[in-house]
């Protein structure tokens, strides 16, 4: 299918792609549920149902990086995905005898969420180039919306039981149906000749930059994380709520990253170079509001700062590292930021113990806001003090 030839049904098509893109953590607001659940297994081998997704995903996000569009097509890739999704997200609803099975599903998950990574790639290659921006932003609008869906509904099925919450997984189907019937596959551009300019870029040197934005993308990944996996757990333990409250709290999370996204570009011209540790300070007081004010509102005041603060620097650390890559290395590091996001999950995990074994407080969960508070804290004075934005950006 050629870009001109492009319908709005297609546009939808892709679009549902991005629904299910962010499968590996919509079971958090049911971790406390299943560390309840499974009392003769430590809660960080639990926690493993939200991590081990984005573990298994990064290296099936990069090789897909290479081949999606090339060797493999983006059709198989979304459709196969999906069905991944559809399959491995439910069947811990019915195959749990032993928790090692669970993760083994969960695996699943992740090369699913790691095969639909091509997500960018196919609006890129399909969509004409005056519409690709909209696009993209309805498709992280879409991203964040499948993830405020799931933590309410997950939230209200885990009060059945702890495994009947994969059966959100379920809804899967529905954007599957949509690819099967409307993904079409783009058609292939002829490959444009290599010019002593091209070469030129190919000898380019990424700016130090590039590097520390991946870094920064881990270790802010890893900081965050527990912020939602943990809800309910640092809920319960201070009594304030249950998984439904804890799965409000990370809508709230995701409604704002979402309104977020639409208001990226103007607060981006807006700020400057000084909007990274802007929002790095956002979300230190959107951490600090839930470690020293533990109220249901007040949390979810703070839940809804992380999720502006996070958000914007993800889609940020998106458009700097198109400044400051090589040309011909734009797209792997783009994948790469992902793939950083994916390794930060995971880590998250070891982040938690890491935390409780330096403040060790009552809880685990609590300790860790109180490390996340104060790594974003540190964050956001290495922003302010080091030029960290494009070198572009101190010109204006």
């Amino acid at each position: 299918m050629k870009k001109s030839e492009i319908k709005t049904i297609n546009i939808i098509a892709i679009l549902a792609v991005f629904v299910f893109s962010g499968a590996g953590s919509f079971m958090n607001a049911a971790v406390q549920t299943m560390i309840d659940a499974w009392p003769q297994i430590s809660p960080s081998t639990i926690r493993l149902v939200t991590s081990l997704p984005s573990l298994v995903s990064m290296p099936v996000t990069i090789w897909i990086g290479f081949v999606a569009g090339k060797k493999i097509s983006y059709r198989f890739c979304a459709i196969f995905g999906t069905m991944l999704i559809l399959f491995g997200g439910a069947a811990p609803a019915v195959f749990h005898t032993s928790w090692a099975i669970v993760l083994v599903f969960r695996g699943l998950v992740g090369v699913s969420v790691g095969f639909i990574a091509m997500r960018n790639s196919l609006i890129i290659d399909s969509v004409p180039e005056d519409k690709q921006a909209a696009v993209i932003g309805y498709g992280a609008g879409l991203l964040n919306g499948g993830a405020i869906l799931a933590g309410p509904l997950v939230g209200i099925l885990v009060s059945y039981g702890w495994n009947y919450a994969f059966l959100y997984d379920l809804l899967a189907m529905i954007p599957l149906v949509m690819m099967l019937l409307f993904l079409k596959e783009p058609e292939k551009e002829a490959a444009a000749a290599v010019t002593a300019g091209n070469a030129g870029d190919a000898a380019e040197k990424n700016d130090w930059r590039t590097w520390f934005y991946i870094l920064l993308q881990f270790i802010m990944t890893a900081a965050l994380y527990p912020l939602l996996s943990g809800m309910s757990t640092y809920m319960a333990y201070k009594g304030i709520g249950n998984a439904v409250i804890a799965g409000f709290s990370n809508s709230t999370y995701n409604l704002i990253g979402l309104l977020i996204c639409l208001l990226i570009s103007p607060i981006e011209k807006k700020l400057g170079k000084h909007m990274l540790w802007v929002m790095n300070f956002i979300f230190t007081c959107g951490m600090a509001l839930i470690v020293f004010v533990p109220k249901v509102p007040v949390i979810i005041i703070g839940a809804g700062l992380c999720g502006a603060a996070f958000n914007s620097v993800m889609a940020l650390l998106q458009l700097y590292s198109g400044k400051t890559a090589s040309a011909r290395q734009v797209t792997l590091v783009s994948t790469m930021l992902i793939a950083a996001m994916s390794l930060g999950n995971f880590a998250s995990v070891y982040f938690i113990d890491i935390c409780q074994s330096i403040f060790r407080t009552g809880n685990d969960v609590q300790s860790t806001y109180i490390g996340s508070m104060l790594l974003y804290l540190i964050l956001t004075v290495i922003s302010l003090v080091i030029r960290v934005a494009p070198g572009e950006y101190y010109k204006r």
